[in-house]
């Protein structure tokens, strides 16, 4: 299993233990796109953000990211999700696809509605995120 699905499994995992406590945590974020947002995410936690979309258009994201404070932070790693629901252990939706190694995503929107982006980090990660919808 490569690094990034077993990061996956391991955040996965703890959303199921956590239950909705991490929401509670962690509000949502409402973007308006385009926008790009900076963060720094780490350990145990997670950004949620929320865009309003309609359907037939295209969402576009790219995350990048670099070195933060401690000192394992060479071997840092970010990754994202996109999901219909807005609990945090909810199923990615169908539609979309990575590349650049999970750095980017693209997918057209369904159906109207809200969608989440739940940015991950480990273990300390500042991260840019840019967010398209056309």
């Amino acid at each position: 299993m490569d690094r990034q699905k077993q990061f996956s499994l391991i955040v996965f995992v703890f959303a199921l233990f956590a239950g909705g406590s991490i929401l509670a945590e962690n509000p949502v974020k409402t973007l308006h796109t385009p926008v790009t947002v900076r963060g720094l995410i780490g350990g145990e936690s997670h950004d949620s953000y929320a865009i309003q979309a309609r359907a037939g258009q295209s969402l576009s994201l790219v995350l990048s990211w670099r070195p933060g404070h401690d000192a394992e932070a060479g071997n840092n790693h970010a990754e994202f999700s996109v999901s219909d629901s807005p609990d945090f252990g909810g199923h990615a939706v169908a539609v979309g696809r990575f590349s650049e190694g999970g750095k980017c995503w693209v997918g057209k929107i369904p159906k109207t509605g809200t969608y989440y982006v739940y940015v991950m980090g480990y273990p300390t990660v500042r991260y840019i995120l840019k967010v398209a919808l056309n």
